[in-house]
């Protein structure tokens, strides 16, 4: 997508989702919110910041954090902070912190970036962004109005639903939609896996590890790759259920079970399960960007080996990109590099 001259704006949906929160907010990051706050400065309407970084999630923050440390003058617009990580339940893939909630992490990357007093907004969401004599201006649902030479796009994604009873309450209650995240929790149990592309056949694969027993459930066909299907028919410890979906995930104060339905007999089935892994994909919250930069088949803002989109000056970082492996610690090298990017342009364009 080619910079036209002179104005160029694009007009956003009021939906919320490009910093769509998941539930399960702990309370304590809560507070620290409201301290963090009350105690910082907010972003300056007269005054044209280095770098705008839309989304607060690790790819964000970590790039504020890189940008900051560059001499560069950022600040942060977000629904929430901490993304999808607040809501894992623990994570023991990030080096160096072991065992340590996802909420807890969300603390200690706001305690990180609260010693550079970086300027930010909360429970914003952009409504407009247009370029004027190659500064970003960009407006908020409020109306309020900031200027910048660059953006950052770090609004992650949501994981797709199977939008049965008994799903939404037990969230972080059995209920899973990463399971190399949650996947240890569930050591010596039976679980469930919800899906059929490459994500929930390397989650059934990986899961047989350690569960005592993993069912597969998927409606058609699998998508998956040859060699991971090859892999999968050489577990002993596997139960296939092709040909049908979830009705129901039971369980009161945590999950006990779900009701399967075959799609061709109509017939139901229950499964006594301790976990469900739903693997279904991912929704990036891309859509209040598509008529600006470039998306793929799954709606992922493209980007290139700098973390920059089409569009010269917005650069993009984690869920929401067209990266494969959608890991926090990915994410975070990600808004690493786009900060890195960002301020090798900016001294370009100096």
């Amino acid at each position: 997508m080619s910079q036209m001259a002179g104005e160029r704006k694009m007009e956003l949906k009021n939906t919320n989702a490009s910093s769509a929160s998941m539930p399960g907010l702990s309370f304590s990051l809560d507070l620290a919110l409201m301290e963090i706050e009350a105690e910082y400065e907010l972003l300056d309407e007269e005054k044209t910041y280095d770098l705008l970084v839309i989304g607060a999630g690790p790819a964000g923050m970590n790039a504020a954090l890189f940008a900051v440390r560059k001499g560069l003058q950022v600040g942060i617009i977000a629904k929430n902070f901490g993304g999808q990580v607040k809501d894992t339940t623990i994570v023991d893939n990030y080096l160096g912190i072991m065992n340590i909630s996802g909420s807890e992490l969300s603390n200690r990357f706001r305690e990180h970036l609260d010693s550079f007093k970086i300027p930010m907004l909360r429970e914003r969401y952009v409504t407009l962004i247009k370029q004027e004599n190659n500064v970003f201006v960009v407006e908020l649902e409020n109306q309020q109005k900031y200027r910048s030479r660059t953006i950052l796009i770090a609004t992650g994604a949501r994981p797709r639903k199977l939008g049965v009873p008994g799903e939404a309450k037990l969230i972080h209650k059995g209920v899973s939609y990463c399971s190399i995240c949650d996947g240890p929790l569930f050591y010596g149990q039976e679980v469930a896996v919800i899906g059929g592309g490459d994500c929930a056949i390397e989650s059934a694969i990986d899961l047989s590890r350690y569960v005592s027993r993993v069912t597969l459930v998927h409606r058609s066909t699998f998508r998956a790759e040859k060699i991971l299907l090859e892999r999968l028919e050489k577990l002993d410890n596997l139960d296939v259920k092709l040909g049908y979906v979830v009705e129901e995930i039971i369980g009161d104060k945590k999950v006990e079970g779900a009701r399967i339905k075959n799609l061709s007999t109509g017939e139901t089935e229950d499964l006594t399960l301790s976990g469900i892994m739903i693997e279904i994909g991912y929704t990036p919250n891309s859509q209040d960007f598509a008529d600006l930069v470039e998306t793929n088949q799954w709606a992922e803002i493209v980007v290139n080996e700098k973390q920059a989109t089409s569009f010269p000056g917005i650069y993009a970082a984690g869920d929401v990109t067209s990266e494969p492996t959608k890991q926090i610690i990915v994410a975070a090298a990600a808004g690493a590099k786009a900060s890195l990017a960002i301020s090798e342009y900016l001294n370009k364009e100096k």
